[in-house]
């Protein structure tokens, strides 16, 4: 039975007030109105038009073969990132009721989730057909033409053209093979509605107002539809109570051109700005466009100008003189959600929780999101896919905490092997901090500095509670994500400073001597004193180290924090006959391109930003930004210059590294730096869960890959245990070195 659309949206509603009553109000708001005059009628209230339900007019698609975890990724992909309507958080919360229990039926699942969703229909699959050869047969001088795959050749004396849009399979070649047809009936090319369609500039930042990524939408046109036959002939579209989307886009594009009357059943625009993705037995049919003209969106429903009655030659019979179709009916307002710009911080956050729901839709959104926007996998591999199914099942093996929350996006996340990877969640379960700092020796932690009086620097970690520090380390490093060794070993080290009550710690001293310390988690505030990870030597003379000509430059946001402060060092290290510039720490508090053209004496460029731009779902390229700088000569360090970096040196540091590389301004002494860079952004996930990671690919200015290789060292220097002790520090004592050869 074909459905009835009438039942299916309101009507325009009663008539609009008239301007006398609208003068009226506006003079009774007014103070300046003398005579009181009776309230008028009560404001008249017109009914928004309602959406109609576009999914009985969809024809269902064939199965996949796709596992259907990775089916729903990429569905909720599309939804997502490419679907008009609700914001984010209402998509992501209908994924995690389609997603709870204590298994997946992926099938039932696709069911649950279209049902919360006015953009996507869930169907039962369709056996898979290929689309037929092309024929024609001749009804009076009426070709009726079903098409598939072949030319198309008109029977001499053709009056008109139906072409047969009924049950044609969603197959590859429909929308081709339909461009034949209607080619046949034409002499001149037949203009195609335009369709908007969202632009994603990387994934845009969906927790901080700014942002290096973006999105919005945009109007696009499709190539007409060429013409080659001998004559331009009327035309009908037969349609069925369902259509592929195919065939759907076909007969808007026609009816809205004005180039094809519809005989049969009306068809959903919805159904034409749809695509079909299979997910086991059942498939997901979901908008991923707008149509629409210079009025506007198309109307939610075209209705057909015709209906199929008795014998298809008997209904087609006025086909030759019917002429040219009426242009469509636009008295209803389109109702279905309207593509619009994503404002993620606009809309509420998401509750925060655990559930199975939570985590496998958490998993899900992740892995397509990475899928469209993660922009390495070329250089770390594509590992992607399994990790999802593994950790999917992890979920299924165990009850859900927020802890095995967290743990399982972590694992996830260490496949994509990105030191701006990192996993925040509202209600953490820490409680406070472990009041130490550790650099890596050797493969071991080693105390760096601490407010802990039982823990000293030159420390070795042994042991973590009741485990060795070794198995410790190997189940912390397989869930964190770094692109290098030695920043995988400081992210895995900083996992264990976030403490959840106290820990008995293993130490061993520099004698080989072994002792157990208990430490109490304390607060965040109580740990200034302890530094950051870059080393706290401020700028200046080299003196106490014999080198009283060369000049040192601490560039961590800890010691330096001011471009005037910089400026001032700069001055005094103009007489130096070598500098070292220290980049083992993170330049937060200072423009890093402006010390750059400080030091670089001749026009350089940045790195080298790319870009991943989505135009709709299909249309991938890439936008690359370079800054291109000048020297700044006042102050300015002419002589040599020895950059020290190590696995700390990551992302902003790292872009002040590579400018001074690629114009070999500088030696670079010391070990490894993280080898990531590019601006992060956050993915949020339900049960306020934040997903960050790199949303842009960096190269050196020369095109070449910078991501998991960093800043490698001219001169590798690095300290042990002993030098952590005593104070000693090997990387600047060799940059004196080679800067007084």
């Amino acid at each position: 039975m074909s459905p009835n659309p009438q039942t299916r949206f309101h009507g325009r509603g009663r008539r609009a007030p008239t301007l006398s009553w609208l003068l009226l109000a506006a003079c009774i708001l007014q103070t300046a109105c003398s005579d009181e005059k009776p309230p008028g009628p009560p404001p008249v209230e017109v009914p928004a038009p309602q959406a109609i339900d576009w999914c009985p007019y969809v024809a269902a698609g064939p199965p996949g073969t796709a596992p259907g975890a990775l089916a729903m990724s990429s569905a909720h992909a599309l939804v997502r990132f490419f679907s008009p309507g609700s914001h984010y958080v209402a998509l992501d919360a209908a994924l995690v009721r389609a997603l709870e229990g204590p298994t997946v039926d992926w099938d039932a699942a696709a069911r649950v989730y279209a049902e919360a969703l006015e953009s996507v229909c869930a169907l039962e699959t369709v056996a898979e057909a290929p689309l037929p050869a092309v024929s024609v047969e001749d009804l009076g001088g009426i070709a009726v033409i079903h098409p598939g795959t072949g030319d198309v050749t008109l029977p001499a004396g053709a009056r008109a053209v139906a072409i047969d849009l009924r049950v044609l399979p969603a197959a590859p070649g429909l929308e081709e093979a339909l461009g034949r047809a209607i080619s046949a009936a034409s002499t001149g090319a037949v203009a195609r509605v335009n369709y908007r369609v969202r632009v994603h500039k990387g994934l845009m930042d969906e927790v901080r107002e700014e942002s290096a990524y973006s999105n919005t939408t945009t109007s696009q046109s499709s190539p007409p539809y060429t013409a080659s036959g001998a004559a331009e002939l009327p035309v009908a579209l037969l349609t069925s109570p369902t259509l592929a989307p195919a065939a759907a886009r076909f007969a808007v594009d026609l009816r809205a051109a004005g180039r094809a009357w519809l005989f049969g059943e009306p068809v959903a625009t919805a159904v034409a700005e749809s695509r079909w993705v299979p997910i086991g037995a059942r498939g997901l049919a979901i908008r991923v466009l707008q149509l629409e003209d210079s009025a506007g969106p198309l109307p939610d429903l075209l209705p057909a100008d015709r209906a199929l009655q008795g014998a298809l030659a008997d209904s087609l019979r006025e086909l030759p003189t019917l002429g040219a179709p009426t242009s469509l009916d636009r008295s209803v307002p389109a109702a279905r959600a309207k593509m619009e710009r994503r404002r993620p911080q606009e809309e509420s956050r998401p509750t925060v929780g655990e559930s199975p729901g939570i985590a496998r839709a958490s998993l899900v959104i992740a892995h397509g999101a990475m899928r469209r926007f993660f922009p390495y996998f070329p250089v770390v591999g594509d590992g992607i896919d399994a990790r999802l199914e593994e950790t999917l099942a992890a979920v299924d093996a165990a009850p859900v905490s927020r802890e095995r929350l967290i743990q399982h996006m972590r694992r996830f996340g260490a496949v994509l092997q990105d030191g701006h990877n990192f996993v925040f969640a509202a209600n953490p379960p820490t409680i406070g901090y472990l009041p130490a700092l550790f650099t890596e020796v050797q493969g071991e932690a080693v105390v760096r500095r601490s407010m802990e009086p039982g823990m000293r620097p030159g420390d070795t970690l042994v042991r973590i509670g009741p485990r060795s520090a070794a198995d410790w380390y190997a189940e912390e490093l397989a869930r964190t994500s770094a692109a290098t060794p030695g920043y995988r070993f400081d992210l895995a080290t900083r996992r264990l400073r976030e403490m959840t009550g106290p820990l008995a710690l293993g130490l061993r001293a520099l004698d080989g001597s072994e002792r157990t310390v208990e430490v109490q988690p304390q607060p965040s505030s109580s740990l200034t004193g302890l530094g950051s990870l870059g080393p706290e030597r401020p700028a200046g003379w080299l003196d106490d180290l014999g080198a009283p000509s060369l000049y040192y430059l601490n560039l961590d946001t800890a010691v330096l924090d001011r471009m005037e402060d910089f400026r001032q060092s700069m001055t005094e290290a103009t007489k130096a006959r070598g500098l070292v510039v220290d980049m083992r720490g993170y330049p937060g508090g200072i423009n890093h391109y402006l010390v750059a053209a400080h030091l670089i004496q001749q026009p350089f460029v940045s790195p080298l930003f790319r870009y991943t731009r989505w135009t709709g779902p299909d249309q991938r390229s890439t936008e690359d930004e370079n800054l291109n700088f000048e020297p700044v000569t006042a102050s300015a360090f002419t002589g040599p210059i020895v950059l020290l970096v190590g696995p700390h040196s990551v992302s902003a540091a790292e872009n002040f590294a590579i400018m001074l590389v690629a114009t070999k301004r500088v030696r670079v002494v010391g070990q490894r730096s993280a080898g990531t860079n590019g601006n992060i952004t956050t993915l949020l996930l339900p049960g306020f869960i934040q997903f960050l990671f790199t949303g842009m690919e960096v190269l050196h200015p020369d095109g070449s890959t910078f991501h998991g290789v960093g800043i490698v060292p001219d001169v590798e220097a690095a300290p042990t245990a002993e030098d952590i002790a005593t104070g000693r520090d090997p990387e600047l004592l060799k940059a004196i070195e080679l800067l007084l050869q």
